[in-house]
């Protein structure tokens, strides 16, 4: 039996490696767009690495504005040391998402170690090995750790949060619920849901606890503390934008006032609508593409059933053992603060409901290990050995539709390059001239890394001497702008041309590079 496990753990470490190297296949490359929110985090990262202001001037801020309607901190703050060591790139920028999703896929399989109600090795084992196997081969965590949406950090740090609560319920020992506490005040600073899901999780988690007698006043204090000092700025900002005050400062940290604050896109008017969209998004396809994709869902078609079942099973031993002391049961308390948040959303999608991805892969495990379970003999290694293969040519038709498709997705019409303007600039012919793109000036700024005080209120790029944007003068094509406004005398950064606008510039004698698949800079040596 000691030997069967030792090979259950060299299984889960090697199946963790695996996963994580095939994570790292041309990462930072495809996803080929940039989206908008990727732009910001960078942008903003880089702005404090060189000046200690965000692109607004603000010091620090504790909730950054973006686009208007504000964003989560932690991934611009974890964006700012790696800038600094690999310099200012999408593969810089998308960096933190890879490290959390490792983290994710971590301290995931260490989590249902923890939750298995039986605690001897040959029952926890199967099911830390299917959670590890369902992270290393899915579609979602491997779209997810490839771009830098901020709000997917809620996972990783959700996932580890959980980890340390359920250690200090089981060991009682002051170091996890400090751990625990922290984590609990990183997951605020991923994603502004978790305010709604992270109160309903503790509340029902210390009701649980002190029936069960599992925790003291020591314990809740030092849990408390570390979770209360990094909610306080958070509660600030709130507080703030609710009664419309104007941005405050809290030592070097900013208390952000938003130009738009979006409580209003919370409601109970179609609150089980919300929740039939909110397990659509995370079971299948959510209709963004570079999220889901359709044909492949997020844990792939046959983890549906297997997800219900286990969700099943769980609620059933729940019921059955409502006064024993399992550790399922907090997991049980995220899901239903995860469900209730999506109910309250007007739009849930997989990205604003990422922090559920931990128990749709605990459930589906314990769906998969209980079924196959309850098979005898050659059915069961049938059943296995099927199983299995299902999964792994599922994830070799994905990644090869990643390569040649998925990864190529427009579902937005914004990029970066900073490569480009970097060559420009580098270039004495060229860094004089008006760069004609078709990227707007709110989205150009993370490319061509202006100083905060070239942005406007709007977030747009100011330098209208060395920049244009054709499209906002309503050219849809470069054609027509070449022709009637720019003439030799500017350069042309496209994004995405066609056919029929390669071959102009081509026409035209223009000298082409290329940056990345996406990007066509177009000038003339004169």
């Amino acid at each position: 039996m000691e030997k069967r496990n030792r090979r259950y753990k060299a299984l889960i470490v090697l199946i963790l490696a695996v996963g994580i190297i095939v994570k790292m296949y041309k990462f930072g490359v495809l996803m080929d767009q940039t989206q908008s929110d990727e732009m910001g985090s960078g942008y903003d990262a880089w702005c404090l690495l060189n000046y200690g202001v965000d692109r607004y001037g603000y010091s620090w801020p504790v909730y950054f504005i973006n686009y208007g309607g504000g964003q989560n901190a932690l991934y611009t703050y974890v964006c700012v040391p790696v800038i600094k060591i690999l310099g200012y790139s999408r593969t810089a920028i998308r960096l933190p998402a890879l490290l959390f999703s490792i983290v994710a896929g971590i301290f995931g399989t260490l989590l249902a170690g923890e939750l298995v109600q039986d605690d001897s090795e040959e029952k926890r084992l199967p099911v830390q090995v299917v959670v590890a196997f369902l992270y290393a081969v899915s579609p979602y965590t491997f779209m997810a750790s490839r771009l830098a949406l901020e709000s997917n950090l809620m996972f990783s740090c959700g996932t580890v949060f959980l980890y340390f609560l359920v250690k200090a319920y089981k060991s009682r020992k002051n170091i996890f619920y400090f751990l625990a506490g922290g984590f609990a005040g990183l997951v605020l600073y991923t994603y502004a849901i978790a305010y709604i899901v992270l109160p309903i999780t503790l509340l029902l988690s210390i009701i649980y606890m002190i029936r069960q007698k599992r925790v003291s006043v020591i314990n809740a204090i030092i849990f408390v503390v570390p979770l209360g000092i990094l909610a306080t700025p958070l509660i600030l900002v709130q507080i703030v934008n609710y009664f419309g005050l104007e941005s405050m400062q809290l030592g070097i940290f900013t208390i952000t006032k938003l130009r738009s604050y979006r409580v209003g896109e919370l409601g109970f008017d179609n609150f089980f609508l919300g929740i039939y969209q909110g397990l659509k998004s995370v079971l299948w396809y959510d209709g963004i593409g570079y999220n889901t994709n359709k044909y492949f869902f997020t844990f792939y078609p046959m983890s549906i059933p297997f997800f219900f079942y286990g969700l099943l099973v769980l609620i059933r031993r729940s019921l059955k053992r409502i006064k024993d002391q399992g550790t399922e049961k907090f997991l049980l308390f995220w899901f239903v603060g995860e469900i209730i948040a999506a109910g309250l959303m007007t739009a849930p999608n997989a990205n604003r409901m990422n922090g559920i991805m931990i128990a749709v892969l605990y459930f589906t495990a314990v769906g998969i290990v209980e079924t196959i379970g309850i098979l005898k003999g050659n059915t069961r290694k049938v059943v296995s050995i099927s199983l299995i293969a299902s999964y792994v040519i599922y994830f070799s038709v994905f990644m090869y539709s990643y390569c040649t498709v998925i990864g190529f997705d427009r579902s937005t019409t914004t990029s970066m390059c900073p490569e480009a303007v970097e060559f420009i600039n580098k270039d004495a012919n060229l860094k004089d001239k008006v760069v004609a793109t078709n990227i707007p000036p709110m989205f150009y700024a993370a490319s061509a890394l202006p100083s905060p005080d070239k942005i406007d209120e709007g977030g747009n790029y100011k330098d209208k001497e060395h920049y244009t944007c054709y499209s906002d003068l309503g050219y849809d094509s470069v054609r027509d702008y070449l022709y009637e406004v720019g003439g030799y005398n500017q350069i042309y950064l496209v994004y995405n041309p066609t056919e029929d606008e390669k071959l102009v510039f081509d026409e035209l004698g223009a000298i082409t590079k290329q940056f990345g698949y996406s990007f066509f800079l177009y000038y003339w040596e004169q």
